[in-house]
């Protein structure tokens, strides 16, 4: 048994390794502020923007969020980063709840390996998930990829980004047009992943130990969307909180859901959850304005997500 759950923990290790981050271990300075989280980390907050309101030196404020990830992920990709990373001062991670929802484990389909029989067996009444999530081709995937990692033949990208990690959204993309309940799937059959709590736990731990703050981020949400997230999603917000708090203790956060729903905020957002370029400057430099007064405070309990 001991052996499977090193074997497990392994291929996940390998299976998250990316060499799309090498830049970060070349940079010319130590990076004192690191990004984590989803796409509405890596749109919605810009490493220049935070790095000049803080009067920092470029590099020393880096985003290595990404499209559809979670703290699964960013436990890894914060472990790739360990030669830079004893000058890290404060991290910052995203919260989407969603994303800590089952259902959107095949996204990132490492973990519908531990998806359940049930599980597989309701994926496949459900138009909602691709082929490939009720068919053997993600077990193939998740092996092919871990073994290209073990091998290693990616090639690492070595060039800095221009904004250090962080990028604007495309204004062609296909936009979410989906409630906002739909985001979570069916939450009776695909509860909260204790995967992704018990990774962010081991993030959170991680980056205490070495002596950085690690504070949660709130990105703002169109009002239409957190309308609906408070009137139709407060039993899930209560369930996650709940998982959170369990497994994370106190915690700083930062940022709220509902910050540009008073300001005409349909201009300042690509779609529901990711803001357009004005959007991320105002995001950013908020972020950056508030970090002394959020980092001077002590550590709480979180409250609704939608609270804040």
């Amino acid at each position: 048994m001991q052996a499977m759950f090193v074997g497990a923990r392994r291929l996940e290790t390998l299976y998250y390794e990316d060499s799309s981050y090498a830049w970060v271990n070349r940079l010319p300075v130590k990076p004192k502020i690191v990004m984590l989280g989803s796409s509405t980390m890596l749109i919605n907050l810009s490493s220049r923007e935070v790095c000049a309101k803080l009067d920092l030196k470029d590099g020393e404020v880096i985003n290595i969020g990404g499209s559809d990830r979670g703290s699964i992920d960013m436990y890894h990709f914060w472990n790739t980063i360990a030669k830079n990373r004893d000058s890290v001062q404060i991290v910052l991670m995203t919260v989407d709840p969603w994303i800590a929802y089952q259902s959107y484990d095949w996204r990132q389909r490492f973990p519908t390996l531990y998806w359940s029989p049930w599980q597989r067996v309701y994926a496949i009444a459900d138009s909602g998930f691709p082929r490939s999530v009720l068919s053997g081709m993600i077990v193939t995937e998740v092996v092919k990829k871990s073994v290209r990692q073990l091998l290693h033949t990616s090639i690492p990208n070595i060039n800095t980004p221009v904004d250090y990690g962080s990028e604007l959204m495309p204004l062609h993309v296909k936009k979410s047009t989906a409630h906002t309940r739909a985001y979570f799937g069916e939450t009776t059959v695909y509860p909260v992943s204790e995967l992704y709590i018990s990774r962010m736990a081991m993030l959170k731990r991680s980056v205490e130990q070495q002596g950085a703050k690690f504070i949660l981020v709130l990105p703002p949400k169109q009002k239409i969307w957190l309308d609906e997230y408070q009137s139709e999603c407060s039993t899930l917000d209560s369930e996650f909180i709940s998982h959170l708090n369990a497994a994370l203790g106190p915690t700083r956060v930062i940022g709220s859901f509902g910050q540009f729903s008073a300001s005409g905020d349909s201009t300042l957002f690509i779609d529901y959850v990711h803001l357009g370029s004005e959007g991320q400057r105002r995001f950013s430099d908020s972020i950056a304005g508030h970090l002394p007064e959020v980092l001077a405070s002590q550590p709480k309990y979180l409250n609704s997500l939608s609270s804040y």
